[in-house]
């Protein structure tokens, strides 16, 4: 009867290791990142760009960020980068006097074609956090945290903004759009 309920044991382990490991993948990190920005308007014809980035560790293991190898390292941490995107620019018209379609500019993070305006290029919203630069930081399992990060930008522009939580397996990331169109600048009371 042992030897029976050992066998059995063994055949129910091996289908928990199989299913945890090889088909639910317990064992990997499994996050979400989610970027999520608003407008403010500030005096002097500018607007207030709040962006607020979202950690959360759906995954059932802890997660640690990517730490600087050498002192030049720029793929580590939490990256977030804004790029200002041109509006679309019409081309000539035709011969037979329809006006065509706009030309639609695009955009590359990686090799940057398309040109557009970098307003913040890969700066790491973790270089300041004490537990990361101690190489502490970390992503518990179930728990959500919140980067913001703010910075004063033109209204009646189009913003992209990127989002990337680096692991030594990679990136997580999110790009967002934002337009500061309708956005009146204040009026300063002084």
């Amino acid at each position: 009867m042992s030897k029976l309920l050992g066998a059995i044991a063994i055949v129910v382990a091996a289908w928990w290791t199989y299913t945890n490991f090889t088909v639910e993948r317990t064992h990997d990190p499994t996050m979400e990142v989610t970027v999520s920005p608003a407008v403010s308007q500030l005096p002097q014809g500018k607007a207030l760009l709040n962006v607020d980035v979202l950690l959360k560790n759906v995954g059932k293991v802890a997660i640690t960020p990517r730490y600087a190898q050498e002192p030049e390292s720029r793929d580590v941490g939490l990256e977030i980068s804004i790029v200002e995107i041109a509006p679309f620019a019409r081309e000539s018209v035709s011969a037979s006097g329809a006006e065509p379609e706009p030309a639609v500019p695009w955009f590359d993070w990686n090799d940057g074609d398309g040109s557009p305006r970098p307003i913040v290029r890969k700066r790491n919203l973790l270089a300041s956090n004490e537990d990361f630069r101690a190489g502490r930081y970390q992503l518990n399992p179930g728990v959500q945290y919140r980067e913001p990060f703010a910075c004063v930008v033109d209204p009646d522009k189009l913003y992209a903004i990127r989002a990337r939580f680096w692991t030594d397996e990679g990136s997580v990331a999110d790009l967002v759009y934002i337009d500061t169109f309708g956005v009146a600048p204040k009026q300063s009371p002084y």
